[in-house]
């Protein structure tokens, strides 16, 4: 039979050709993304305490909550810690409250193979966090420590107006469901309304001049002093610094006020402003 295939293909060479053409059009493609995702900081292991506030925390959100992506993260505990834990029980626990755990990332390598096991994948720790700071006046591109230092002498001897650099990203079409923006370095400002089901992101301050329904997200490197601020406020969900709250937690009085959201010391605040009704 093979000789029979070979003599209907005038040679060898000809035929790889014939072969090779068929890769000339790709199926697919690896890219790489910024996509939200829930990041799980665990702090201790103890099942007895871990797994009931668990429950409580998602449960008091399950529809934000439901089939959300889940990025466990183990930066806070100690080896030890990390070999107490039961990998393949928590992502099971964590499939039946309705996410999806997708992987771990700041654990020591010993644990990686039981992480694997469990069906979860491997990130790195972060390497650097970026300080209130820091986020005024320094990239936040991670570089090698020779560079840091030499880029120091340059911003202690550079004028002040560097960071009046930083761009503002401004919308002035509403932000429907499903869709999302992100300003990756400066403020966020929405001259429109921003519908349930839309995300929007931010390294500084989020300004919404309409209705917040939807998700907003402000100093998502860690900047505390971030704000959210809307004209109608009755969001999903609010986050600044990774510190969060859902509508159903949100208190009466803030619903459609114009609100200012910033982060205290016992968590989010949200201070009332006035009210607004928008123009017919």
């Amino acid at each position: 039979m093979s000789l029979l295939y070979v003599s209907l293909s005038p040679s060898r060479h000809e035929y790889m050709n014939s072969i090779n053409t068929t890769f000339d059009t790709p199926v697919l493609e690896l890219k790489g993304s910024i996509m939200t995702v829930i990041v799980l900081h665990l702090k201790a292991t103890d099942a007895g305490r871990l797994y009931p506030q668990l429950e409580q925390k998602i449960g008091k959100a399950q529809a934000f909550f439901r089939n959300a992506p889940v990025l466990i993260d183990l930066s806070d505990l100690g080896e030890a810690e990390q070999l107490a834990l039961d990998f393949t029980e928590l992502a099971s626990t964590l499939r039946g409250m309705g996410v999806v755990p997708v992987g771990v990332r700041g654990s020591a390598r010993s644990q990686n193979e039981r992480i694997l096991h469990a069906g979860l994948g491997l990130l790195p720790a972060v390497k650097a966090e970026r300080s209130v700071a820091a986020t005024e006046s320094q990239p936040s591109t991670i570089q090698d420590t020779t560079q840091e230092a030499e880029e120091a002498k340059l911003v202690a001897n550079a004028p002040q107006q560097t960071s009046s650099a930083i761009p503002t990203k401004v919308i002035t079409q509403p932000v429907r469901s499903g869709q999302q923006v992100f300003a990756p370095e400066g403020d966020l400002v929405i001259l429109s309304s921003v519908n349930a089901g839309a995300e929007l992101l931010a390294a500084g301050n989020i300004h919404v001049y309409g209705a917040l329904r939807g998700r907003a997200m402000a100093g998502i490197n860690g900047d505390a002093t971030a704000r959210i601020f809307s004209l109608q406020c009755n969001p999903e969900l609010v986050a600044i610094a990774g510190e969060y709250l859902v509508n159903e937690s949100l208190a009466p009085s803030c619903i459609n006020q114009c609100v200012l959201v910033s982060l205290g010391s016992k968590g989010l605040q949200f201070d009332v402003t006035g009210s607004f009704t928008p123009a017919p």
